[in-house]
């Protein structure tokens, strides 16, 4: 039943919109559940994450299986959908309605006009190991700057991270780079899958893993001061709080932040948004319009009478065969 609810729900968060008729339309993805009653809260403890096997800078830690599940199945999806699934929890844990959601906290978003993707291609991935690109997705390891514009704590940093780890940084308001083409090649050789700066970074046509930057300057600074070391406290970056140990998720849409826990609630969601997408283009590419695998004749008639409607989906989505509808010719 609960698969059921998610995949519902999965299209009234999409577009804000119930399913029309018979609900049975979509396969259902998976019965994995990470929430509620069936599993042991995920840590948020770096230090948990690892199972004793230590990276010594250039090899393959033991993560976490369960951790390493959900960072697999995300490997599958991107932000937007993401995004959808955790825009319905939201609403769903604000009414109660879910007991399962009810201690649902949500996955954050670094602020989108100035939390940019600053390289266009990266070397740490192939699309075998990503289906969606160089997508970034790793563990936070978090980094606080004692003082603008010297960044020793990042490069210190940098020698303790490990295969799968996100490096995230404050650099307390600095206005000169803090990292470049160098720090990114060796944190690719470590296995490091991005590297997210709240601050300027500079080297953009060299960066050699998935660099995300608030700023961009050729100016570097100095290496003065160490800092208190990594994974000390959460730091803010990007507007949003990063706890060690959360999941950091970057695409060309965006860098999301949560606990393993809520990216795990909204892994089930998210990949039905992507199936429901993907049936939506399939038709439009067979020449069917977006329009009439909904109602939305009738739904614009009533909404421009005030009457009430909801704009649904077509009941026979999942099984339609497009090939057998008038396809829509527009010159």
């Amino acid at each position: 039943m609960m698969a059921m609810h998610l995949l519902l729900k999965t299209v009234r968060q999409r577009w804000g919109i119930p399913l029309m008729g018979n609900h049975n339309i979509f396969l259902p993805v998976t019965n994995t559940n990470y929430h509620g009653k069936n599993h042991a809260t995920i840590t948020r403890n770096h230090s948990h994450l690892m199972n004793g096997n230590e990276n010594n800078g250039n090899g393959r830690g033991s993560r976490d299986p369960v951790i390493e599940s959900i960072i697999q199945r995300l490997k599958s999806l991107g932000s937007g959908p993401l995004c959808d699934a955790d825009k319905g929890n939201r609403l769903t844990a604000s009414t109660g309605d879910d007991p399962d959601l009810r201690a649902y906290v949500g996955i954050s978003l670094m602020c989108p006009s100035t939390m940019k993707l600053r390289n266009a291609r990266t070397q740490t991935e192939t699309p075998s190991d990503n289906k969606r690109g160089a997508n970034m997705i790793g563990i936070a390891r978090t980094v606080q700057l004692p003082r603008p514009n010297d960044f020793l704590a990042v490069l210190a940093a940098l020698a303790e991270v490990h295969f799968g780890d996100v490096l995230v940084v404050n650099t307390s308001g600095s206005t000169r780079a803090v990292a470049g083409s160098l720090f990114t090649t060796e944190a690719a050789r470590r296995g490091v899958r991005g590297i997210v700066v709240d601050g300027p970074i500079r080297d953009v046509e060299d960066l050699a893993c998935p660099m995300y930057s608030t700023m961009v300057s050729p100016y570097a600074g100095t290496v003065q001061h160490p800092g208190e070391g990594i994974d000390v406290a959460p730091i803010l970056c990007g507007g949003v709080t990063v706890t060690p140990g959360d999941i950091i998720f970057g695409d060309r849409d965006g860098v999301l932040v949560g606990s393993a826990d809520s990216f795990a609630t909204c892994l089930e969601s998210a990949e039905n948004v992507v199936a429901v997408e993907q049936q939506l283009m399939r038709g439009m590419k067979m020449g069917v319009s977006l329009h009439k695998m909904t109602n939305f004749e009738e739904h614009i008639k009533k909404r421009k009478e005030g009457k009430e409607s909801a704009l649904e989906f077509n009941e026979d989505l999942h099984t339609i065969k497009f090939d057998h509808m008038d396809p829509v010719h527009v010159k």
